[in-house]
C-alpha cells in the first residue's frame, strides 16, 4: 500500500529539470513504492532488479535494457548492475531530456568515483530515509518544515504539542521502519535480526569479500551502544578484536548499505581548539533500541543519546525535502563548548541544536550555542534546544527552547 513521503515534492521537481534522478536508502525505507508510485502518475515503465528475469537481462545486455524505451524509465535496486549507469549515461548523452531516468538504491551506488564521474552533471540524487514521524502521524502531508523556519527566522509562531520524555523515547525505540512498526514484541524482534542478516547478506556481499563478514553484526551492536558519541576506531577495532585498518574498511560497509551514519565534526577558522572526531548514528532508532535490549531502560544516559539519535534522523530527513537542503554536523572544542548537531546552509549559516532527554535545560546546556551565537554573528540563524518543555521558551537572540514534537507537529499562530 503507497503511504505518502514528504520526499515525493523533491523528487518530482528533480525530474522535471534533470536526466537520470536517483533515490537511495535503506533497504525497507519505502524507496520502490515511492518510486514506483511517481513512475506509474508519469505513464513510464518499471524495472525491478529484484525480479531474477530482469536482473539477468540487464546483465547480459545492459545497453539494450535501457535503449529505446520511451517516457520516464524507472529501475529498481540499480546497484545490482553497475554497468547500467554507464549505459543510462550512453542514452542521456544520446537524448538528453529531463525525465528519463529515476534509479532506486539501497546501497550507495553513486559512492564509487568511475560511477559517480558517469553521471556528473546528468544526474541529482536523494536519500529517502525511514518514515519520519510526521510522516507517520500525518500521513506524508505537509511537513512542519521546522529547518526552514529556523532558517528563516521565524520560529515565534510555533505551538507544538506537549510531549512527555516517555513519549519520545517510545516514538525513537519504535523507529521508523513500517514492517517493523506492524509487529510487536518477539515478531518486531525477529523481523529487525532478519533484517540485518538480510542486509549484510544481500547488499554487503556484492561490494566486499566475505573474510569478516560474519563480524559486522557484532560491530553494529558495538556501534549502538556508542550511538550519538564520538566515533573512536580504535577502541572500536579493540572491543571487535580486528585491525584498525579492517574494523575502518567493514564501518564504511555498514555505512554504505545505510544501517550506521556517521555525523561529521563541523568547525571554521573561528577556533583551531575543534575536536575532529564525527560521531557514529544507527541510521533506524528502532533497530537501535533491538541492539541495546533492556540496557535502554536501565541506563538513563545511553536512553539520552537514543533520543539524540532519533533528532539527528528526523532532521535528516527532514534536511532532504527542506528548501534550505542544509549538511549535517556536530561541534566541540577542546575547552568542553559543544554542540549537538549543527545545520549547516549551503551560503554558510549554522542553525545549532541542542537535544535534552529531559525538560529541565541548565546554563551550561547553552553553553555551545551562545559560543556559536557569539562567534558566528549574522552568521548565527538560530539555536536551539530540543526538549521535553511543555511550550516554547524565547531565551533572547536567537536561542530558543522547543519542544521535541516540533520536529514533527506544530500549530503556527
Amino acid at each position: 500500500m503507497y503511504r505518502p513521503r514528504s520526499l515525493i515534492g523533491p523528487l518530482r521537481d528533480a525530474l522535471a529539470d534533470t536526466p537520470v534522478v536517483v533515490v537511495a536508502g535503506p533497504r525497507q525505507a519505502g524507496k520502490s513504492t515511492l518510486a514506483e508510485h511517481v513512475v506509474a502518475d508519469a505513464g513510464g515503465t518499471w524495472l525491478t532488479l529484484d525480479d531474477a528475469a530482469v536482473l539477468d537481462a540487464a546483465r547480459n545486455d545492459p545497453v539494450g535494457f535501457v535503449s529505446g524505451r520511451t517516457g520516464l524509465v524507472g529501475i529498481d535496486e540499480a546497484q545490482r548492475v553497475p554497468e547500467l549507469l554507464l549505459a543510462v549515461k550512453a542514452e542521456v548523452d544520446r537524448e538528453r531530456r529531463a525525465g528519463r531516468f529515476l534509479l532506486t538504491g539501497s546501497t550507495r551506488l553513486l559512492g564509487a568515483p568511475k560511477l559517480a564521474d558517469s553521471l556528473a552533471g546528468r544526474m541529482e540524487a536523494l536519500t529517502l530515509w525511514p518514515f519520519t514521524q510526521a510522516e507517520l502521524d500525518d500521513g506524508g502531508g505537509a511537513a512542519p518544515g521546522l529547518i526552514d523556519r529556523a532558517f528563516g527566522d521565524d520560529l515565534s509562531g510555533i505551538r507544538p504539542p506537549a510531549v512527555p520524555k516517555s513519549e519520545v523515547l517510545e516514538r525513537a525505540m519504535a523507529g521508523g521502519f513500517i514492517p517493523a512498526l506492524e509487529r510487536t514484541d518477539r515478531r518486531r524482534t525477529a523481523w529487525y535480526d532478519s533484517y540485518v542478516q538480510g542486509v549484510i547478506d544481500r547488499e554487503v556481499r556484492t561490494v566486499t569479500d566475505a573474510t569478516y563478514l560474519r563480524e559486522l553484526p557484532r560491530l553494529l551492536r558495538l556501534c549502538a551502544a556508542r550511538t550519538s558519541g564520538e566515533l573512536n576506531i580504535a577502541d572500536l577495532a579493540r572491543d571487535i578484536g580486528l585491525s584498525r585498518p579492517t574494523t575502518d574498511s567493514y564501518l564504511a560497509h555498514l555505512e554504505g548499505v545505510f544501517l550506521v551514519q556517521t555525523v561529521p565534526a563541523w568547525s571554521t577558522n573561528l577556533t583551531a581548539r575543534v575536536v575532529h572526531r564525527p560521531k557514529v548514528t544507527v541510521t533506524d532508532t528502532g533497530l537501535a533500541a533491538r541492539l541495546l535490549g533492556g540496557r535502554l531502560r536501565a541506563d538513563a544516559e545511553l536512553a539520552g543519546r537514543l533520543v539524540e539519535t532519533f533528532v539527528a534522523g528526523e532532521l535528516r530527513a527532514q534536511a532532504e525535502w527542506s528548501s534550505t537542503r542544509p549538511s549535517l554536523y556536530h561541534f566541540r572544542d577542546r575547552d568542553g563548548a559543544e554542540v549537538d548537531l549543527v545545520l549547516e546552509s549551503g551560503d554558510g549559516r549554522v542553525v545549532g541544536v541542542e537535544v535534552k532527554a529531559g525538560a529541565t535545560v541548565r546554563a551550561e546546556d547553552l553553553r555551545g550555542l551562545r559560543l556559536l551565537e557569539q562567534r558566528m554573528g549574522g552568521d548565527f540563524a538560530a539555536g536551539l534546544v530540543l526538549c521535553t518543555a511543555p511550550a516554547p521558551s524565547h531565551l533572547g537572540g536567537r536561542l530558543w527552547i522547543m519542544p521535541i514534537s516540533a520536529l514533527w507537529s506544530h500549530t503556527a499562530v
